[in-house]
């Protein structure tokens, strides 16, 4: 019969793989507080950058595969994405819009994992598992408000955003070592009740 994974196991997993996305989001969210018009303008360039080199990529690929039949599809593709990101170069204004959606979009997606983080952290008898809840339910409100009315932050939208970013990022940080820490207890308990 096969035996499960031990929680202190099972526990290393999740803070490894948590850790990692939240010291991403807090560099993230440190970068936007310190820096919003540089951050803004460098996402911006990143993204429109980004997007001309992969419609070039299609229309180098298509030049180069058109005596072997290649899809018409490639050639769409690249002039969309080509003159979209050339668009976006020349006007980084049109962009952001666009990304601060994006990241609202980004955030509200860690904040139902945070929400799920929370429930198991109940589930596991923790007594201030509502902290992690709380936070995470005030950060998914403020991802929603910014993807639906994005325009009512006006300069200050990327400050805020890496506000929330750090408070979210510090509150999986802190959740996952108190998680370590009680699978750590259970794991001694567990080893010495076999």
């Amino acid at each position: 019969m096969k035996q499960g994974k031990s929680p202190l196991s099972a526990a290393r997993e999740i803070k490894l793989s948590f850790s990692l996305a939240a010291l991403v989001q807090l560099a993230l969210g440190i970068f936007l507080i310190l820096a919003p018009n540089t951050s803004r303008a460098l996402i911006c360039t990143v993204v429109a950058i980004g997007v001309t080199a992969y419609g070039l990529f299609y229309l180098l690929n298509y030049a180069l595969h058109r005596d072997a039949g290649a899809f018409t599809m490639d050639l769409i593709i690249g002039v969309a994405a080509a003159a979209f990101g050339i668009f976006s170069i020349i006007n980084p204004t049109f962009l952001i819009d666009i990304l601060i959606i994006a990241l609202g979009l980004i955030i509200a997606v860690t904040s139902v994992a945070s929400i799920r983080r929370a429930l198991n952290l109940k589930a596991f008898g923790f007594d201030r598992w509502w902290v992690s809840m709380a936070s995470a339910c005030l950060t998914l409100l403020f991802a929603l408000s910014v993807i639906f009315f994005n325009s009512v932050y006006g300069d200050l939208l990327m400050i805020a955003i890496g506000v929330f970013c750090v408070i979210e990022a510090v509150s999986d940080l802190i959740t996952i070592r108190k998680l370590t820490g009680y699978a750590k207890k259970v794991d001694v308990t567990y080893t010495v009740g076999e």
